[in-house]
């Protein structure tokens, strides 16, 4: 009886282990679709710095498999891990113990699965997610309260169970089955409710008209992000506007990307739907947007923050929506620069800024650009540039 209890108290560990995995998978999931999709609202929560950055290594090639989020395949593994759990700790199958050894293999292949992402991240990646390491520690526990849990667990024991799943015990065979068929109708459905099921194709359209689109010519002026210091072999050009929520968005997705290849360069150019500062839009405006993108190419020229300013406007957008306070937002942007509130306010009054501000806004304007964000690559108009799938057609494209 007292073997049995502490059976059953590992099992639970298990099982409380397994839940939480499935929780941060489900998170990981569904921030691959946001950050491949364009679809991600400011920075992710697990972006601590360069080093530990969970968008750069959900943008890389790494974090799907047959085009199905790792993510997704950890849900689909834990959930049967969960299952095999579950049945074993309150004795509703008639053979507890080939169970519990059932659950001790799945536990396993979590634990496998593990290692080898872990391995990928140390030798294969720059960067390294945080959550993504949660899981692979939560599969340690889940594989030691599974192995704690089981009886009689030898090497003999797992080769007979594994023969008995072809013959006695399919229901086990099915259910290592159901893993790859939960994943596929799961992606499947995701994928098809949001109108992404033909990304790939779009993809192909989208860079078959770029390639076949006049070519415009960019100066270098704005903000350029590049990882790496070999000549580019894709340069993106970005108009976007600061109070735009598409471009908010995109910016994630740019920035990944980016990151993810060193011979790509991206270069940020505001473009203010505001009348005061851009030429190409009618109306007049209140000149806040002009003075967010001012703000933001001050910092680049005082500091070399102008990415910090553009992050921090970006991730405070509903608020500067929700209360269009000039000053107040200034003293943010200061405080996040390290710049002061005095010299940032200088050089918003210099008309060499402002004037930088319209240059930049007319080479929109002569490339006829019709809203934001829009993306150009190689000087040639990239329709959907803020998606990574499509981002990514275009590299291949060029990288022949």
């Amino acid at each position: 009886m007292k073997n049995t209890a502490s059976k059953n108290a590992f099992l639970l560990v298990a099982i409380l282990s397994t839940l939480v995995a499935i929780g941060v998978h489900i998170y990981l999931t569904q921030h691959f679709y946001a950050v491949k999709f364009g679809t991600l609202e400011g920075s992710s929560v697990c972006n601590i710095n360069a080093t530990f950055n969970c968008d750069t290594v959900t943008a890389s090639k790494f974090s799907s498999f047959l085009g199905i989020p790792m993510a997704m395949w950890g849900v689909a593994t834990n959930l049967i891990l969960l299952f095999l759990l579950c049945i074993t700790r309150w004795n509703l199958v008639q053979d507890r113990s080939q169970t519990s050894r059932y659950a001790f293999i799945v536990a396993g292949l979590t634990v496998l699965g593990s290692i080898i992402m872990g391995g990928i991240s140390m030798f294969a990646m720059t960067a390294y997610c945080i959550f993504c390491i949660s899981t692979y520690v939560l599969s340690l526990i889940g594989f030691f309260g599974a192995w704690k849990g089981a009886d009689d667990v030898s090497i003999s024991n797992i080769k007979n169970d594994i023969q008995d799943s072809f013959v006695t015990e399919r229901w086990f065979l099915g259910s290592l089955i159901a893993i790859p068929v939960f994943a596929f109708l799961a992606n499947f459905m995701y994928t098809e409710s949001h109108g992404y099921g033909e990304m790939e194709k779009i993809a192909k359209q989208n860079v078959a008209y770029w390639a076949s689109s006049p070519e415009q010519k960019f100066t270098e002026n704005g903000l350029i992000l590049q990882k790496g210091s070999e000549t580019a072999v894709m340069t993106i050009v970005e108009f976007a506007d600061f109070l735009c929520p598409h471009c908010k968005h995109a910016a994630p997705s740019l920035h990944t990307f980016t990151n993810n290849h060193p011979d790509v360069k991206l270069i940020f150019k505001p473009w203010p739907i505001d009348g005061t500062c851009n030429e190409a839009v009618q109306g007049g405006g209140d000149g806040l947007r002009c003075a967010l993108a001012t703000s933001v190419i001050c910092s680049e020229k005082l500091d070399k923050k102008g990415w910090v300013a553009h992050d921090y406007i970006f991730e405070n957008q509903e608020n500067i929506f929700a209360s269009p306070s000039l000053d107040k937002h200034l003293e943010g942007v200061a405080k996040v620069t390290g710049i002061s509130l005095e010299d940032l306010n200088k050089c918003l009054k210099d008309p060499a800024t402002a004037e930088l501000i319209r240059s930049m806004a007319k080479e929109g304007a002569e490339a006829k650009i019709q809203g934001t964000p829009t993306v150009f690559v190689n000087g040639r108009l990239l329709n959907g540039g803020q998606m990574i799938p499509i981002l990514e057609e275009t590299y291949k494209t060029l990288k022949k």
